[in-house]
């Protein structure tokens, strides 16, 4: 029982908003937040932020973004945010359809030189919406495609290593697992084959292109596609994860891989509410707000999936089950469109599938 209680702490958070009247005080809702999570003084944790109104009631960092050096987790702590980063890569898209320079009707091949001949027609939509019939590199689609300096099958994270070049030039080999709008298959190579549409389309990489087009419009300052990990930036927050489970004592868990689109975005709670608010008075593009509109849209082939899933993969948010893969230790997620609550928004630096204990 208490493992179970560790593992559903951010489901825990949701269970309170929606408990708890809107009008009720503030003060409630923080010492209702902050009771989650003890004392995490000496310990990695998280970060999270309630919205209502276009500002925060409850923004509160828990635990360490850095155990060496003891500095603790608050608002501008920077947290890498694995695959909320895919909503970023379609923005970018978007704004560059809005533009003009590439249409989601486009094939990818007409982006991507060297791209294989999937022998279908696959279009930017299908990769957005994980309609197109494309693997995921990470879940095994591809068994024998990715291996080690020892010929082994590669280990994603910081045990092996791939060059940004080495990994785009094996990721335009790979093959169809299936025929395109057949059926919704969560692929991370589908999103980084539309960076390098973003980056082709636009004549700059997508960490400058985002710097230009979404970061620095919304006064996202501390925001940015991270495409070299090892360069240093102030504030970070250090991944770990625990040496065994129940334990107190972690080891750094941080990637050492530095291609995006699937991920790559280093944000804080300060700079994420300026992206959140954008989708309610939008300061992007031309600045009309036909560019949200896109960015709600779901694609044809998911008419009957539930709403809920809908609002999971419009825009390329990441489905549920995300929330275990290996990125989970620096993840931000975003509750509020699922079940129009309160917006809420967690980050953490600790394996969540370990807890927070």
């Amino acid at each position: 029982m208490k493992q179970h209680q560790k593992k559903s702490i951010p489901t825990l958070i949701l269970i309170l908003i929606t408990s708890i009247s809107v009008q009720a005080e503030t003060s409630d809702l923080s010492k209702k937040i902050d009771s989650l999570f003890g004392d995490r003084s000496e310990k990695p944790g998280c970060a999270v932020g309630v919205i209502e109104n276009g500002e925060y009631i409850h923004s509160e960092g828990y635990g360490l973004a850095n155990l060496e050096h003891e500095i603790p987790i608050g608002n501008d702590t920077i947290f890498r945010i694995g695959s909320v980063s895919k909503q970023f890569t379609t923005m970018a898209i978007a704004i560059l359809e809005e533009k003009g320079q590439l249409s989601f009707d486009d094939e990818m091949k007409t982006h991507i030189p060297g791209l294989i001949d999937y022998g279908e027609e696959v279009t930017i939509n299908h990769m957005i919406h994980h309609f197109s019939g494309l693997g995921d590199y990470e879940y095994m689609d591809y068994p024998g495609r990715f291996k080690n300096a020892v010929g082994e099958e590669f280990r994603w994270g910081n045990e092996d290593y791939l060059t940004n070049d080495e990994f785009h030039d094996l990721i335009k080999t790979l093959p169809l697992i299936r025929k395109p709008e057949k059926k919704f298959h969560y692929s991370n190579t589908g999103y980084v084959l539309l960076a390098l549409v973003a980056e082709n389309a636009s004549g700059m990489s997508l960490r400058k292109l985002a710097e230009k087009e979404i970061f620095n419009p919304l006064g996202m300052n501390n925001s940015f596609f991270n495409d070299d990990v090892n360069l240093p930036f102030k504030n970070r927050a250090d991944a770990y994860t625990p040496i065994k489970e129940g334990s107190n004592e972690y080891k750094i868990n941080v990637t050492n891989l530095s291609w995006i689109g699937d991920g790559g975005v280093y944000t804080s709670l300060n700079d994420f509410i300026k992206w959140d608010q954008n989708f309610y008075e939008n300061k992007l593009g031309n600045g009309n707000e036909s560019l949200i509109q896109t960015m709600e849209m779901t694609f044809e082939a998911n008419k009957n999936l539930s709403n809920f899933k809908k609002e999971l993969i419009h825009g390329g948010v990441e489905k549920l089950k995300e929330i275990k893969r290996w990125i989970k230790r620096r993840k931000m997620r975003i509750l509020m469109p699922l079940l129009k609550i309160l917006p809420t928004i967690m980050a953490t630096n600790v394996g969540l599938t370990q807890g927070l204990g």
